[in-house]
């Protein structure tokens, strides 16, 4: 082992510890953060807004009551409150696979989460 390490250090090819990766990490940003023993934690760290979520969902629910030709001239959130009324009433059944449920579900919340 002592002549393999000689020969890959004449060869100029660095050995690599166990430890090393081959990725390096990406550079550290250049704003310093201060960490004082015995301050408490500020408990308003998320700096919260309860109108953020007021104006996400609304910004999403009005614009999709919209009528539009590509529901049949009907509303993505009425479609949506209708496929939902409509499973209801089946309740202890949940929707099918292949219900039309799902995709109202799955635009109306990816609209939402987006606005939001």
């Amino acid at each position: 082992m002592a002549l393999s390490m000689k020969s890959a250090q004449s060869l100029g090819v660095a050995r690599r510890g166990p430890l090393r990766s081959a990725v390096r990490a990406a550079p550290a940003s250049r704003r310093a953060v201060t960490v004082r023993a015995g301050q408490p934690y500020p408990s308003d760290w998320l700096r919260k807004d309860p109108l953020v979520p007021v104006l996400g969902f609304l910004g999403w629910t009005i614009p999709a009551n919209i009528p539009t030709s590509a529901f049949g001239g009907s509303s993505l959130f009425g479609l949506f409150t209708e496929r939902i009324a409509a499973n209801l009433a089946s309740f202890p059944q949940g929707p099918s696979i292949d219900d039309r449920f799902w995709l109202y579900f799955a635009l109306y919340h990816a609209g939402l989460f987006a606005c939001i």
